[in-house]
């Protein structure tokens, strides 16, 4: 979560860069385009690959907030031995508690803010999964006022007992915008990216939609891409002004069950569902 303010200025867009998945937690540097990140998807066989179980997809989406909480890395514990895809934000990159919690797992890592100077501490989107990712890029957009990065981890997936694959959009939103326009342009480089996926697709992560506006907008551009939004058996998502930030949005997928839990190692509420083809 986010302090609140009036913004003024324009968002500046950057590129992507495609990322490694890394034991050693190094990432690539190859810069690209959400055009170069949607000619990638499909183009590999996965026959012979680790696929997700298509009858029983377990999921979490968390907001980490950095890993600056007490007991952060317990709760983390709990979720990486029930889940097969773990959708994060706020990770920091250097995180001990990765190899000890998630040794087994496939980190998929897209870099957002970092601290200045010169051991300046990486934090980001993080998607761990139970399959080594098929492709992978990401997106990176600025924050018009704050100017802080804020990053898009795009995965796929093959899924056992059919030709598709599961797209999975893992996105820490732009804050503060003016008329939502950088808000808009953030979700939309995402959306465009799986417009071009014929097989399901998992849209996730802190959506920072604060205000009605962006609530409004972010609904009606998954809506027109044929992504509904998940719905709680316990909703304890953190909300500001009575919205909730965080979602979860899904196409092709049926889903089984849904909640949020009430957690103290954070500022935000992580988020589960069980999703089947």
């Amino acid at each position: 979560m986010r302090a609140i303010a009036t913004l003024t200025v324009l968002a500046a867009m950057t590129g992507c860069a495609a990322q490694n998945e890394l034991p050693g937690l190094q990432t690539a540097a190859v810069q690209t385009t959400p055009e170069f990140c949607a000619a990638q998807l499909g183009g590999i066989q996965h026959s012979q690959q680790q696929e997700l179980d298509s009858s029983e997809i377990r999921i979490v989406n968390w907001n980490l907030h950095k890993g600056s909480d007490p007991d952060w890395s317990d709760d983390l514990s709990m979720f990486t031995k029930e889940n097969d895809l773990m959708i994060f934000q706020e990770a920091a990159l250097e995180m001990d508690a990765w190899e000890i919690v998630a040794p087994d797992h496939y980190r998929s890592f897209a870099p957002g803010y970092r601290t200045r100077g010169p051991a300046g501490r990486v934090t980001g989107v993080m998607t761990l999964s139970a399959a080594e990712p098929l492709t992978k890029c990401s997106l990176l957009s600025i924050e018009p006022w704050l100017r802080s990065p804020k990053a898009t981890m795009i995965t796929e997936y093959g899924l056992t007992d059919t030709d598709q694959s599961l797209l999975v959009v893992n996105i820490h939103a732009i804050n503060f915008t003016i008329r939502n326009t950088d808000f808009r342009e953030q979700i939309g480089r995402a959306l465009s990216v799986a417009s071009v996926h014929s097989g399901p697709i998992l849209l996730s992560g802190d959506f920072n939609t604060w205000h009605w506006g962006q609530r409004k907008m972010l609904r009606e551009m998954a809506t027109k891409h044929g992504l509904t939004m998940l719905t709680y058996d316990a909703d304890h998502r953190v909300r500001v002004f009575g919205q909730a930030l965080d979602h979860i949005y899904v196409r092709g997928l049926r889903v089984i069950d849904a909640t949020s839990i009430r957690v103290e190692s954070s500022d935000h509420n992580p988020m589960t569902a069980t999703l089947s083809l």
